[in-house]
C-alpha cells in the first residue's frame, strides 16, 4: 500500500489535481473524481487501485475533450496527442484516446494529408508541402501517397510564375534571381524551376 502524501492544483488545468504518493509525483486527475472517490492527503492506497481510478475517469474526459477539439479544428494524429498531453493525460490514456478517434473515423492522417495537398499545391511546391506535412507528424507513406495527386506541379509553379513576371524584364538578370527565390521558397525544385523559366522566355 502507498500513502498519499500531497494533492496540489494542476497548473495547466484549473479542473484537475495532481496527487503524490509516498513523497513523489504520481500523475493528474479530475478533480471532481479526486474528490468523488477521497483521493486526500494520509489515505492508504493501493497503486493497482489508484492507476484503475485514473484510467476509467480520464478515457472519458479525453475522448469528450478531443471530440470537442476535432470538431473545431482539422489536426493530425500528432496535434491532437500533444494537446492531451498539454492537459495533463499521460501516454496509456493518450493512446487509447488516438486509437478510438481512429477507430471511429474521426481522425485520419491519410486524408489530411490529401486535403492539404489539395488546398496547398497551387502555391507550394512538392518539397515544401512534404516538409510541411512531415512536421505536423504526418507519416511518409501517407505523404507520397498525397503528393501523388500533384500531378501538375510544373503547371502549378508556372503559373504562379507568369503572375509573378507580368509586366517584367525576363532580360533582367536580378528579377529573374528574385523569381528563382520566389518559386524556391514555395517548394519548388530546381528543375521544375528551370523549365517554367523556359517556358516564360519562349511565351515572351
Amino acid at each position: 500500500m502507498s500513502v498519499i502524501t500531497e494533492v496540489k492544483p494542476n497548473k495547466r488545468d484549473k479542473d484537475r489535481v495532481n496527487l503524490y504518493l509516498d513523497g513523489e509525483f504520481y500523475g493528474s486527475i479530475s478533480a471532481l473524481v479526486a474528490a468523488a472517490k477521497r483521493l486526500e492527503e494520509g489515505k492508504e492506497i493501493d497503486e493497482k487501485e489508484l492507476a484503475n481510478i485514473i484510467f476509467e475517469s480520464d478515457k472519458r474526459n479525453a475522448f469528450e475533450y478531443a471530440l470537442g477539439y476535432i470538431s473545431r479544428y482539422v489536426c493530425t494524429e500528432k496535434k491532437i496527442a500533444q494537446k492531451l498531453y498539454d492537459k495533463g493525460y499521460g501516454k496509456v490514456v493518450v493512446e487509447y484516446t488516438i486509437e478510438k478517434l481512429k477507430s471511429y473515423n474521426y481522425i485520419d492522417d491519410k486524408e489530411y494529408a490529401v486535403r492539404y495537398v489539395e488546398v496547398n499545391r497551387g502555391v507550394k511546391g512538392a518539397r515544401r508541402l512534404r516538409d510541411e506535412l512531415k512536421q505536423r507528424g504526418v507519416a511518409s507513406e501517407y505523404i507520397e501517397y498525397a503528393l501523388k495527386s500533384v500531378s501538375t506541379e510544373e503547371d502549378d509553379a508556372y503559373a504562379l510564375a507568369v503572375k509573378h513576371a507580368a509586366g517584367k524584364d525576363l532580360a533582367d538578370e536580378k528579377y529573374v534571381a528574385r523569381l528563382v527565390r520566389f518559386l524556391s521558397y514555395r517548394g519548388y525544385g530546381h528543375d521544375v524551376i528551370a523549365r517554367c523559366l523556359s517556358r516564360l522566355r519562349e511565351k515572351e
